[in-house]
């Protein structure tokens, strides 16, 4: 993580498709990888606004679907009870009819038995009567029949009522969620087309002024927020997300144009390191409690498939090989350990230090190993043979305090320089209380080949504390360091002449630094539960506000 600098050559090839069709350029390999990280970033977000518009889009859709469907239930509702209202006034209409056809037949029926009865009536008179009767029999029968078709239709317009009362109610139930749905699809719009608006005017920006990376320039852009303190971190291959091993034993992945965060459960303890395999999608962490972690495809659904046993006692630092074969891992046991990346099988012990080891790193060539521990002593191996080539001397960076009896420093920091020309090594030297980390940030340079250290190393300013994580840049001139005590700093260092550049305060102290393969972007894990996102590269001008 702070120790070989991870080529962004292998991210160019995902990012053809997207500036083709740009039209910025057909083969990005001649440009300056912040012009295309930059353009790739440009096009993740507006693939994601895209993605945000059509939601809105499909969300205004399924509202437009809901309020339909209430004016559709609406109408049918209103239909409804004008049929029932027919019906009771057809229904009354009937009972109505009824009755006086009742009525009518009643008399009728009382009139001809009089007529019957009646001695001086005559027959015509009597059939008359009957004729009535009959007539009126069968206007009341007929009266009934409607009454019972009326009542029928009363009964149907009723039950259809219901059921148009129940659609209605089904209609406004739906039509909260629609609404909300539409709302929240709006209002995750609104960031993200700002993201996307951004990306696009730094690209442009970068466009046209060479994204160089300078110290002064550097600036906060980004702060992740997490429950507890960070330990580690790194910066993937492709650029798009950064990782945070933190002191509540996750991982927490954010991404780095869109900020979303994904935990990854799967440690027990705090997180000290990390390490992707080259050439592959596997990510591999350590942890205090002695075990190494596969993640498989850690940028799309990270999950671990393997767990190594590792070491008795804290894993501090891990490194993988420049050809991907295989990772280094060494902690408090003194002992470094070397593992096939393909299966996790254990290949080799290294057995020689007498104190805690802190960091281990591969030589850019990758044909050696350097391992770096608290009594101030670097130890090389030779990866052929695994034999120990050499030691050396960074005892200024340790000190045993007597009056705590208790040894201090140690090598915190390590790094190659591109070329493997220089080894520099940090922490804290002139140690005055080591109970209270009272003592400057120190980096010693190592000249590889003589293996004589050519430059020790301050910040500028009179600052109390440790450098804990070391990265030399990979096309400019300069070193960078990060630590802190009380409170946090950023330095830069020209190692070739072992030149103090420039000081930049941090609010807190950062245990660990990875950079972006755009060469500008610069990720810290700090004490204070954030994880911040520094820029070195130029400042895109602020947008003017229409008018």
């Amino acid at each position: 993580m702070r120790l070989t600098q991870i080529s962004s050559t292998c991210c160019f090839g995902m990012l053809v498709c997207f500036l083709a069709a740009q039209g910025w350029t057909d083969n990005p390999a001649g440009e300056a990888p912040g012009l295309t990280f930059a353009k790739r970033d440009a096009q993740r977000a507006s693939e994601a606004a895209q993605a945000s518009t059509n939601l809105v889009a499909d969300a205004a859709a399924k509202l437009q679907v809901a309020e339909k469907a209430i004016a559709d239930a609406t109408a049918a509702k209103g239909i409804t009870e004008k049929t029932v209202a027919d019906a009771l006034a057809a229904l009354q209409a009937a009972e109505t009819a009824k009755t006086a056809a009742d009525k009518v037949s009643a008399d009728a029926a009382t009139n001809a038995q009089k007529v019957k009865d009646d001695a001086a009536a005559d027959q015509a008179a009597k059939d008359k009567a009957q004729q009535d009767a009959t007539t009126a029999q069968t206007t009341a029968a007929a009266a009934a029949e409607v009454l019972k078709t009326r009542q029928a239709e009363k009964i149907t317009a009723d039950a259809n009522q219901v059921n148009t009362v129940k659609a209605l109610e089904l209609a406004q139930v739906a039509l909260k969620p629609a609404q909300g749905a539409k709302t929240e699809a709006e209002k995750n719009l609104a960031p993200i087309a700002a993201i996307a608006k951004s990306a696009q005017e730094k690209a442009a920006f970068y466009a046209t002024t060479p994204p160089v990376a300078t110290p002064e320039a550097v600036r906060l852009i980004q702060t992740f927020t997490h429950t507890r303190p960070f330990q580690s971190c790194r910066i993937d291959p492709t650029g798009d997300f950064v990782f945070g091993g933190c002191q509540d034993n996750t991982i927490q992945r954010w991404d780095l144009v869109l900020a979303k965060q994904v935990p990854l459960p799967g440690h027990r303890s705090w997180v000290a390191d990390f390490a992707f395999q080259p050439g592959t999608n596997l990510l591999l962490s350590a942890a205090y409690e002695g075990k190494l972690l596969w993640w498989e495809a850690p940028l799309v659904t990270p999950t671990t498939v393997r767990t190594v046993a590792a070491h008795k006692g804290q894993v501090r630092s891990i490194a993988c090989s420049p050809d991907g074969q295989f990772v280094a891992s060494a902690g408090n046991d003194k002992v470094v350990r070397i593992w096939r990346t393909t299966d996790g099988a254990l290949l080799k012990e290294l057995a020689g230090h007498n104190s805690h080891i802190y960091h281990v790193a591969f030589h850019p060539n990758g044909k050696h190993l350097v391992t770096g521990e608290l009594l101030g002593i670097m130890k090389q191996w030779e990866v052929a043979s695994w034999q120990h080539v050499r030691d050396f001397d960074a005892k200024p960076l340790h000190k045993y305090d007597p009056t705590f009896h208790a040894d201090c420093g140690g090598i915190r920091g390590l790094a190659f320089s591109p070329d493997g020309r220089f080894l520099a090594a940090g922490g804290i030297g002139e140690v005055t209380n080591a109970f209270a980390g009272i003592g400057k940030p120190t980096v010693l340079i190592f000249d590889w080949l003589t293996g004589q250290r050519v430059h020790l190393l301050n910040p500028k300013s009179n600052f109390q504390g440790s450098v804990w994580a070391l990265q030399f840049h990979p096309t400019q001139d300069f070193l960078i360091g990060a630590g802190g005590g009380g409170s946090g700093g950023l330095w830069f260092w020209n190692a070739e002449t072992g030149t103090a550049l420039f000081d930049f305060p941090l609010p807190a102290a950062a245990y660990d630094m990875s950079l972006h393969p755009d060469g500008l972007r610069l990720a810290l894990a700090c004490y204070d539960n954030t994880l911040k996102i520094y820029d070195l590269g130029p400042k895109p001008p602020a947008a003017v506000p229409p008018k």
